[in-house]
């Protein structure tokens, strides 16, 4: 990807914080670019599904989207969606802050809340499924299999009856180690 991809996620990830969609015209300033640099990076990062753009703005970056989907997470009293279960906990741990989030169980489609607080989650039964098949497009192939689960016992119940191909179930905290990693370019 072009060498203004990091800022312009950077960015993006951050103005989509305030819950609001963000111009290409918006970013670009904010990342100190050209706008016409700006708009190609932000494409080539929505051609590998890591953005969601809408005629010139972006409505979605890193898992973080002004669109409702399954997935809800509050940020400091702002109500934003994510692309899957992971995100909800990993953006809030990058983050270092508190956030409530709110998703379903991949089983039995019951309501799972999911409460973070200075970017640790707090203890719960909940377990998480983190696919770990190589993919080109992280919105279309990674998030819909990036699920919660009541309990272990849903988690296996699903497997058992999913083609899901290989993953690994981890609890709430070892999610959270693994978003600070990985959003940390992103918030640092």
């Amino acid at each position: 990807m072009l060498r203004a991809a990091l800022p312009v996620r950077r960015a993006a990830f951050r103005q989509l914080l305030s819950g609001r969609a963000v111009s290409i015209d918006d970013i670009a300033a904010a990342a100190g670019l050209a706008v016409e640099s700006t708009r190609q990076a932000a494409h080539d990062v929505a051609s590998v599904g890591m953005a969601e753009l809408d005629d010139g703005t972006v409505v979605g970056m890193e898992g973080l989207t002004t669109r409702t989907s399954l997935h809800g997470i509050t940020l400091a009293g702002v109500m934003l969606w994510t692309w899957c279960a992971y995100d909800i906990v990993g953006i809030a741990a990058a983050l270092g802050t508190d956030a409530e989030g709110t998703t379903q169980c991949g089983a039995c489609g019951r309501r799972l809340e999911v409460q973070v607080r200075a970017g640790e989650p707090e203890k719960s039964t909940v377990v998480g499924w983190l696919p770990g098949e190589a993919c080109s497009n992280v919105l279309a192939e990674f998030c819909p299999s990036a699920l919660f689960f009541c309990s272990m016992e849903h988690l296996e119940i699903w497997l058992w009856t999913s083609d899901e191909g290989g993953g690994e179930a981890l609890d709430l905290s070892a999610l959270a180690e693994r978003g600070r990693e990985e959003w940390r370019q992103l918030v640092s």
